[in-house]
């Protein structure tokens, strides 16, 4: 999956995300955390906001499935769905101390042995 999300949203991903593969960690860890119903859909083609480069994910068939279901459903892109995620996800990181700590948990329970 080909993500462009906008300038600040890329700068949070990035900052919880830090080294390669963490990526996709953040946003399956967003997609488990965030209901769908607390999701307003954002428009990001057209809406003149200004998008990092593309960036390839590997979030696994199961998660691109659900989300282009989801996307087809709404009529948007899927690019507009994860923003979407992304950006509720990022509002309740911001309040949640104990949701921060879970995602980094997350974080380094899956990234295994990282040589030094």
């Amino acid at each position: 999956m080909t993500l462009r999300l906008p300038i600040d949203l890329r700068e949070a991903v990035t900052e919880e995300a830090r080294v390669a593969g963490d990526l996709s960690r953040v946003v399956l860890f967003a997609l488990r955390n965030v209901e769908r119903k607390d999701v307003t859909i954002t428009q990001t083609r057209k809406a003149g906001l200004p998008l990092s480069k593309p960036q390839l994910l590997h979030v696994g068939a199961e998660a691109r499935s659900v989300i282009r279901a989801w996307a087809e459903e709404e009529g948007v892109s899927v690019n507009a769905i994860m923003v979407s995620v992304l950006e509720e996800f990022f509002k309740r990181l911001k309040k949640s101390k104990a949701l921060r700590e879970e995602l980094r948990l997350e974080i380094r329970a899956r990234r295994g042995f990282l040589p030094s």
